[in-house]
């Protein structure tokens, strides 16, 4: 999915999370109700901001669900939520819109599929919250602490996140079903540089602080004795437990002059003493892997997994180009100065 779009579901599962989870301590109180206005004023006071086809979207229905997802950022962050951190967060509430606009979308197509909600994990989840209050007054408070006035609105956007979730799972089936062998291997051939394995070493070191010393292990190595034992009796730094292993690293890892020798040094013979600010080292690189483009077989698994999701990716993007969608950020409420 695109980068301006987020998944409802996620979203709804952390905000659940934070629900159960938030002290009634922190509770910011219910957030207002909206006042009952008369069908000729509402137009005037309450207009419509978004529209997918026949389904509308007010400045109030907007607003609370922008509270909800900036209530939800802060207490992910263990920010305390009020008027100011709401007036500084203001400007992105058109940007918010665009993403409803993109959600509402999709919950219009699995409507419009006849995909029905589960229930049952739905009413699970608010049972969870609700089992987390005492009393219907402490409920509220949970509730109002994360922007939600009512029980309903929770359920809602419940029921909107399953549908949509199981609205891109039937759009995966349906790319993945697609989604031919042929398609696989020439994405690979298009994308072979992403599928780049670079180059290797993995080299031990025993650092000493004498060359001479340095030349002394170097000549024990090639009469026979152990690396690692003489790292372990002789090195000076955190190595020496580990028989003096470096592990793998690639170019850059390392200061210029160590990095030169590992480059020269024959795999599997000894090298040195090499010369750098921290010592003198004896050298020896155990395995060099060269840079390689992994082939197909390699990573056959991984391209089809790519190529389902750009599928999947497009299918959505179809539905929401496709939707008609409208936004009137305008007749939002200007920022209060």
């Amino acid at each position: 999915m695109t980068a301006t779009r987020y998944s409802p579901r996620t979203f709804l599962t952390t905000l659940l999370a934070v629900l159960l989870l938030a002290p009634l301590a922190a509770a910011q109180g219910d957030s207002a109700a909206t006042e009952p206005v008369t069908d000729q004023a509402l137009a005037a006071h309450d207009p419509i901001v978004l529209q997918v086809g026949s389904t509308v979207e007010r400045a109030s229905d907007i607003e609370w669900r922008f509270e909800v997802a900036l209530r939800n950022i802060a207490a992910q962050q263990g920010a305390p939520f009020g008027p100011e951190v709401a007036l500084q967060l203001r400007g992105l509430l058109p940007t918010y819109l665009e993403q409803r606009s993109q959600e509402v979308a999709l919950v219009v197509e699995a409507q419009r599929r006849g995909i029905v909600p589960d229930m049952q994990t739905i009413e699970a989840d608010i049972h969870s919250i609700r089992s987390s209050s005492e009393t219907e007054e402490e409920f509220l408070a949970l509730i109002g602490s994360a922007g939600f006035s009512s029980e309903d609105q929770i359920r809602g956007m419940l029921v909107e996140a399953d549908i949509v979730n199981q609205l891109v799972q039937q759009l995966r089936a349906q790319a993945e079903a697609s989604v031919t062998d042929s398609a696989v291997r020439t994405r690979y051939l298009a994308d072979r540089q992403s599928f780049r394995e670079n180059e290797s070493f993995c080299a031990r070191h025993i650092l000493v602080s004498e060359e001479e010393l340095a030349s002394q292990l170097l000549d024990r190595l090639a009469a026979g004795e152990e690396f690692a034992d003489l790292a372990a009796e002789y090195g000076t730094d955190g190595t020496r437990t580990r028989g003096g292993d470096l592990g793998c690293f690639g170019r850059g890892a390392m200061v210029a002059d160590f990095e030169q020798a590992v480059l020269d040094a024959e795999v599997g013979t000894p090298a040195g003493p090499v010369v750098t600010q921290f010592g003198f080292h004896v050298l020896l690189v155990y395995e060099h892997t060269p840079a390689r483009i992994l082939p197909f077989e390699e990573v056959a698994d991984e391209v089809r997994e790519y190529v389902v999701g750009l599928a999947t990716e497009a299918a959505i993007d179809g539905i929401i180009r496709g939707s008609g969608a409208r936004v009137f950020p305008e007749r939002l409420a200007p920022i209060a100065p």
